[in-house]
C-alpha cells in the first residue's frame, strides 16, 4: 500500500475512533441519591430508592437534542449486620434499565427494593459499595468520578466488586427493580424517561413429587 494511502487510512481511523468516544461520553453520572420512599398507593411500608442522576449532552452531529439507547446499570453490595450467633453477611443486587432516548440537560433513572427486603435488613442510608454502568446507543461510556462510591476509585477494588457481584448477584436477581416494575411507576411524570420495556423471565412450573 502506497504510504500516502496508508496515512490516509490511519487519519480516517484515528478520527472514527475519535468521534466515537464523543459520542459514547454524552452521557454521564452525575450523583446517585439513596432514600427510602412510601409508595403512591398507599401503603404503608417504604421502599428503598436509588436514583442515578445524568447530565446529557448530546453531539451537535447527532440526533438534535437527544441520546437514544441509553442503558443504566446499578451494582449494590450492602454490608449487614450479624444475626444472634451468626456473622456479617453481604448481599448483592444487581439490575438495569434501558431508556427509549434522553433530552439533553438531567435525566433521573430509579431504582427499587421492596419493603420486605427493608424491614428484613434494615436498610437506611446507603450501601458500603455501589456503581452504575452506562451504555449509550451500544456503546460503554466512561465512567464518571461521580459513578462509584469513594471505596471503589481503585481499579483492583472494581475488579474485586465485579467479581463478587458476578458470583452473588443471581441469587437475588429479580429483588432490585426497575422503576417501570413497581408502584412507582408513575410517580415521577415530570423527571422520568420511557423505558425498553423487559418484563422478568417466566419462572418454570413447579414439579409435584421427587
Amino acid at each position: 500500500m502506497p504510504p500516502l494511502r496508508s496515512l490516509v487510512v490511519v487519519l480516517s481511523l484515528v478520527a472514527f475512533a475519535a468521534t466515537s468516544a464523543v459520542a459514547a461520553e454524552t452521557v454521564e453520572v452525575s450523583t446517585v441519591r439513596f432514600a427510602t420512599a412510601r409508595a403512591p398507593n398507599g401503603a404503608p411500608d417504604p421502599w428503598f430508592e436509588a436514583e442515578v442522576a445524568l447530565a446529557v449532552s448530546p453531539p451537535a452531529e447527532g440526533s438534535g437534542r437527544f441520546v437514544s439507547r441509553v442503558r443504566v446499570g446499578l451494582m449494590l453490595g450492602w454490608e449487614l449486620p450479624a444475626s444472634p450467633g451468626g456473622s456479617r453477611r453481604t448481599e448483592i443486587y444487581r439490575c438495569e434499565a434501558e431508556c427509549v432516548a434522553l433530552e439533553a440537560g438531567r435525566a433521573s433513572i430509579r431504582f427499587y427494593l421492596p419493603p420486605e427486603l427493608v424491614k428484613r435488613d434494615q436498610l437506611r442510608g446507603p450501601p458500603k459499595l455501589w456503581h452504575v454502568t452506562l451504555l449509550a446507543g451500544g456503546r460503554p461510556v466512561p465512567p464518571s468520578r461521580a459513578a462509584s462510591v469513594a471505596a471503589l476509585a481503585e481499579p483492583a477494588a472494581m475488579r474485586a466488586f465485579e467479581v463478587a457481584v458476578a458470583a452473588g448477584a443471581p441469587a437475588n436477581a429479580g429483588l432490585l427493580l426497575p422503576q417501570y416494575l413497581t408502584p412507582f411507576a408513575s410517580a415521577y411524570p415530570r423527571s422520568t424517561p420511557s423505558f425498553v420495556r423487559r418484563e422478568p423471565a417466566t419462572l418454570p412450573p413447579v414439579r409435584a413429587g421427587p
